[in-house]
Formats: C-alpha cells, sequence, structure tokens
C-alpha cells in the first residue's frame, strides 16, 4: 500500500514539477519573443518615454501594471472553458491558449521592464526568491528523466543525421533539405 502512495505521490509532484516548468519555458520563451518584437517597432522616442514612466512609477503602482494583464486576459481563459464546456473544443482551445501565451508574455515584458521597482518590495523579492528556489526544485526533479529521454533518443537522432547527410550528398531533394536547414538555422539566430 505505501509502495503504491509512494508512487502516486512521486506521479503527482512529477507532474506538478513538469507543469511549472512548462509555465517558466512559457515564460521565458514567449516573454524573449515580446522583447525581441517591441526591438523591432521603429518609435524609439516612445519606447524610451514609457520606459521612463515606468520608471518614474512607485512601486506599489508597478505592481498594479505588471498585474494588469492578468485583468484583461482571464476573462478570455474563462470565455476559452465556456467555449469547450459548449462543445466549441478548437475554438476554446485556442482562445484558451492564445490568452495564455500572450498572458504569460505581457506578464513576463512587463516584469523586466518592472523588476527593480517590484523587487524593491521586501514581500516581493521573498515571493520572487521563494519561486526560484521552486523553479531549482522542480528543474531537479525533472533533470533525471530529461537526461533518459536525451539517451533514448541519442541513437534516432544520429540515425536522423546520417539520413540527412546521405540525402544531402546525393543532390536534389538533398540540396532541398540542406537549403531548408541553413533558412532554419538563420530564423534561429534571429529569435
Amino acid at each position: 500500500m505505501n509502495t503504491a502512495l509512494g508512487s502516486i505521490a512521486r506521479a503527482f509532484w512529477f507532474a506538478c514539477a513538469a507543469l511549472f516548468l512548462f509555465e517558466a519555458w512559457l515564460w521565458d520563451t514567449v516573454g524573449g519573443f515580446l522583447k525581441q518584437l517591441v526591438a523591432l517597432i521603429p518609435f524609439e522616442a516612445f519606447k524610451q518615454a514609457l520606459a521612463r514612466s515606468l520608471a518614474k512609477l512607485p512601486p506599489p503602482v508597478a505592481l498594479l501594471v505588471f498585474l494588469l494583464p492578468l485583468l484583461v486576459i482571464e476573462p478570455f481563459k474563462v470565455i476559452g472553458l465556456w467555449l469547450i464546456a459548449h462543445h466549441h473544443l478548437i475554438f476554446g482551445v485556442l482562445a484558451f491558449v492564445a490568452a495564455k501565451v500572450l498572458g504569460v508574455g505581457l506578464i513576463a515584458f512587463l516584469f523586466d521592464a518592472t523588476r527593480g521597482k517590484l523587487l524593491s518590495m521586501p514581500w516581493f523579492a521573498r515571493f520572487y526568491d521563494w519561486v526560484m528556489a521552486l523553479r531549482a526544485k522542480a528543474d531537479a526533479i525533472i533533470e533525471p528523466y530529461k537526461l533518459r529521454l536525451r539517451a533514448a533518443l541519442a541513437p534516432f537522432k544520429e540515425r536522423l543525421k546520417a539520413l540527412v547527410a546521405d540525402l544531402e550528398s546525393h543532390g536534389g531533394l538533398g540540396r532541398r533539405l540542406a537549403l531548408l536547414r541553413a533558412r532554419a538555422r538563420r530564423l534561429r539566430g534571429l529569435t
């Protein structure tokens, strides 16, 4: 009985850690993408004015600005769940996922913009440290599974590399694959 309970507890903590790390990955990825998107906006004077305005805010107001996307995005998640409940699965999932990605991205972007002000509040700094410790603990739970997965996929990855190299050496399709790989490398360099 104890081993079954232990297995359930391990599975529960693994699932919690995986969800937490997915949120962290989403935060890092979408937040970074939004930073790059903002960097492309040509209105330098506007961006500098926005940065100056955020820097002048007192910490509690910066917290409100940081949390503002939650007030805007959460209703869209509710709409997504409502659509799912009313048998509009595709639209509901799309609405929920779009709200989730946009919300996490905006909050990550605003956190970077208001980080100094937010961390100047002692309770927020303690909360931030707690979240970072939780992220490290979740990563420690997941890491052995990631290592096993990488080891299990390594032979397939090597075979795929050999197959691609063989195709590239034969022209035609190989040339197209080489062009696609080069384009993918260039795109990764931009993002």
